[in-house]
């Protein structure tokens, strides 16, 4: 396939990378013979061929295959925790894409009272976030999903009713792929592991895919999982702990792009085109005469008749008017829509501007100043009249709930930067201002580079912190 631009097309990139079957075909077997198995899947027609919608694979170190640095993809796994931050702060003033929090595997149902929707404050209490859509906030996101689009037009155990790309882009997590499909290409009311619909213990009992074992996605891999495979992720796994040079367990981000090929079906677009073609003629509109009493319809002959002459009508009606061409008018039409809308979504992100009021040089605390606080920037112990500024909603506290393992840690920071008022220093470097004694090995773990980022924008939002200069370019 050539690519479209001179960065190169993301899903060729990830097509031409180090590809890992989770069902070798007797086809592949044959392929791995011949190249004394070091089997490389060098084109998308491959994937198609080989791949796409029969087995899991992963896609090992993908940033090697592009092009160059402007690849989209390239981007993407190149994305920092500053990133994160920036996204999780888009979708905190998205009414319609708000984060969702889950602790301990059960949702956050009130977010609002006990986060003030605050994903950083989540994070830190020991959620789990989960951002819908969030092609639409953050611009890397979002050039990966138009790059993408140029190849596809368009947590327990589970099942999806779509495929899915996961990429890894920062830390590790382990997956399990069970190798037995419950239900063959499902719908959305067929997903098991969902709204109630369970997973049968044959599922379990059947193997997992990859050579019946577990498999772990670092930095740069891609999974593809067909529509139906069930799966299941963790981090609380010894393969899936990736730690940085402070000893720190770094969290695990990665991003799932899906493909929703429940749409790309023959039973979903031949049932739409039968359904409009039959709309469009006001007989087929009328109630049937089959109704709560007899009075309301004929006898039983009588109304077998009508259904046989209604059926034979429609059927001629579907016969002269549902073709292949009208078919095929309707899937382009249905992926220009789509495209279309998430399109024209993705742009206002990739040309957001900064607000005026986030410039404000004295913005120094308070919701704003925290918006643009990274890993870089500079902060220090805010003054009584800077903390007095900050005007929180009504019923909020100025306090945060942080996970026990962290606490202590995170407390003696604030306070030695209290007690050390001329104190500066950047983001990044606030673990080194405690004293050893107070980091526990259990706190030191934990206390990563987006725990230390989450802390300080915490701290700014709320006044304890005063952001004392913006990052360098």
């Amino acid at each position: 396939m050539a690519s479209k631009n001179s960065a190169g097309s993301a899903f060729q990139a990830i097509a031409s990378s180090l590809c890992e079957l989770g069902i070798t075909t007797e086809a592949k077997k044959k392929d791995d013979d011949a190249s004394q198995k070091e089997s490389r899947s060098n084109h998308v027609q491959e994937f198609f061929r080989n791949v796409w919608q029969t087995q899991p694979s992963i896609f090992r170190s993908c940033q090697d295959a592009c092009i160059n640095k402007d690849c989209p993809l390239f981007k993407a796994i190149h994305m920092e925790w500053d990133d994160v931050a920036q996204m999780l702060h888009h979708c905190r003033e998205s009414p319609s894409h708000a984060p969702l929090f889950f602790q301990n595997g059960n949702p956050i149902t009130d977010p609002e009272t006990t986060y003030a929707n605050n994903p950083h404050a989540a994070y830190l209490d020991g959620c789990s976030i989960i951002v819908n859509h969030a092609d639409f906030h953050h611009p890397i996101i979002a050039n990966l999903c138009n790059s993408l689009q140029e190849t596809f037009t368009r947590v327990n155990a589970h099942a999806d009713d779509r495929d899915v790309l996961v990429v890894q882009l920062l830390g590790s997590k382990t997956w399990k792929v069970y190798r037995k499909v419950p239900i063959k290409y499902p719908f959305e009311n067929e997903q098991v592991g969902k709204n109630g619909l369970g997973v049968d213990p044959s599922v379990f009992a059947g193997g997992l895919c990859f050579e019946d074992e577990e498999i772990t996605l670092s930095a740069g891999d891609v999974l593809y999982m067909p529509r139906g495979f069930v799966h299941e992720a963790s981090t609380h796994t010894q393969t899936a702990t990736t730690t940085t040079t402070n000893g720190a367990i770094e969290p695990s981000f990665h991003i799932t792009l899906a493909l929703a090929t429940h749409d790309w079906c023959i039973a979903s677009i031949l049932s739409d085109t039968i359904r409009n073609t039959l709309i469009d003629n006001p007989e087929f509109r009328k109630a049937l005469p089959i109704g709560p009493c007899s009075e309301y319809g004929g006898a039983q002959c009588e109304v077998n008749n009508f259904l046989k002459q209604q059926l034979e009508s429609a059927m001629s009606l579907i016969q002269t008017n549902v073709t292949s061409g009208l078919l095929h008018e309707q899937m382009t039409k249905k992926y220009s829509m789509h495209n279309s809308r998430a399109g024209e979504l993705r742009r206002i992100i990739t040309n957001r501007k900064r607000p005026i009021e986030d410039q404000a040089e004295d913005n120094c605390v308070g919701y704003y100043a925290a918006c643009r606080l990274t890993l870089n920037s500079v902060v220090r112990a805010s003054s009584v009249e800077e903390r007095n500024r900050v005007v929180l909603e009504e019923g909020r506290l100025r306090g945060l709930t942080v996970r026990e393992e962290t606490m202590q840690s995170l407390m003696t920071i604030v306070a030695l930067m209290k007690e050390k008022s001329s104190l500066e220093i950047r983001v990044k470097d606030l673990r080194s201002i405690a004293p050893t004694e107070s980091m526990s090995m259990c706190s030191n773990q934990f206390i990563c580079d987006f725990t230390l980022l989450s802390f300080a924008r915490c701290c700014v939002e709320l006044g304890a912190l005063a952001v004392v200069k913006e990052a360098e370019a």
